[in-house]
């Protein structure tokens, strides 16, 4: 599950890359700029904590250190 999640973090990152790739056109003056910017922004700030979770995930998932019952 927390590949997944992992997965999903990268793919947020890359959309918002590729949206904010558009603040370079011409048309992308006054609002246009403005949700273009909220909406990269938004979608890499989300998929870095999607890493972050997934990390936490796969670190707390980890078979203990412990010495088993017997």
């Amino acid at each position: 599950m927390s590949l997944v999640v992992i997965a999903g973090a990268a793919g947020l990152v890359w959309w918002g890359w590729f949206v904010l790739g558009f603040l370079e056109e011409p048309s992308a003056v006054d609002r246009v700029r403005a949700a273009l910017i909220v909406i990269g922004g938004g979608s890499i700030a989300a998929g870095f904590a999607g890493a972050g979770l997934g990390a936490v995930m796969l670190i707390a998932s980890r078979p203990s250190q412990k010495s088993p019952r017997t």
